[in-house]
């Protein structure tokens, strides 16, 4: 328990009693079957913002399984608390998420359901890469981007995060030297004769220069000759792409 560890070190840091004595699943449950307005007004939550809802006075067992009793069963059992109502008649109240503790259970669990979106799409996204299915592939990670929550850093540690995480299944090198240069990322075929792949991250500062980062990272890999350095280690097959990020938008162009 946390006094006994407290009696023995006053150094102790403090720990998240909520977090540790309540059970979460159901809120896992709702970020999981929520549709895309719901998981926006949760990330506006997540960010520090205020929603404005529709409260039932009150829910019984059977109705806080429902989605659409969501806001409701959150307000009830303190994972969000009402600032003011805005409309008596129709129980219409400002609600957001009530301390650090609370939201930080939010951070968590959004960040495991992300995760496991971001490692179910990596297979599909590696062989679409392979194929120079780029249409296919820039849609796989966009979605898995439109998923992510704005609380997230979107820099470069964020987007380079996000790929190794999808990458889980196959052998990769981050940041290893390659040509003249390192490369963000290589996937290095299981078989000398199977394709690799060297992928190069460039960040945006706007949606209108998106498209020309990818270019830049293209010519970045041409010049630094990631691809020459990984065929000199014995590879056959081996093709680059840019990926420049924006927020939640990404474009993908080969070399």
């Amino acid at each position: 328990m946390y006094i006994e560890k407290l009696n023995k070190t006053h150094l102790h840091e403090p720990e998240s009693f909520w977090a540790n004595t309540s059970g979460n699943d159901i809120i896992y449950r709702y970020i999981k079957e929520a549709n895309p307005k719901m998981r926006e007004e949760f990330d506006i939550l997540v960010s520090g913002g205020v929603i404005e809802k529709p409260i039932k006075d009150t829910i019984t067992y059977r109705e806080m399984d429902q989605i659409n009793n969501v806001y409701s069963f959150l307000l009830f059992t303190g994972y969000l608390k009402a600032i003011k109502c805005v409309d008596n008649e129709k129980r219409m109240y400002r609600l957001s998420i009530p301390n650090k503790e609370i939201k930080q259970i939010y951070v968590s669990i959004f960040s495991e359901w992300f995760n496991e979106q971001v490692e179910h799409n990596g297979t599909s996204f590696v062989e679409a890469l392979r194929k120079e299915q780029i249409r296919n592939a820039t849609e796989i990670l966009n979605n898995v981007l439109f998923q992510s929550i704005s609380y997230f850093d979107y820099d470069e540690k964020f987007y380079h995060g996000l790929l190794l995480g999808m990458l889980n299944d196959y052998i990769v090198a981050s940041n290893k030297e390659y040509g003249l240069g390192r490369a963000d990322i290589a996937i290095l075929p299981r078989s000398i004769m199977d394709r690799g792949l060297i992928l190069e991250l460039k960040i945006a500062t706007s949606m209108a220069e998106v498209r020309s980062m990818a270019q830049k990272a293209c010519e970045q890999i041409r010049q630094k000759k990631y691809m020459e350095g990984l065929l000199a280690n014995g590879y056959e097959d081996v093709i680059g792409y840019g990926i420049a990020f924006y927020k939640k938008l990404c474009v993908i162009t080969k070399v």
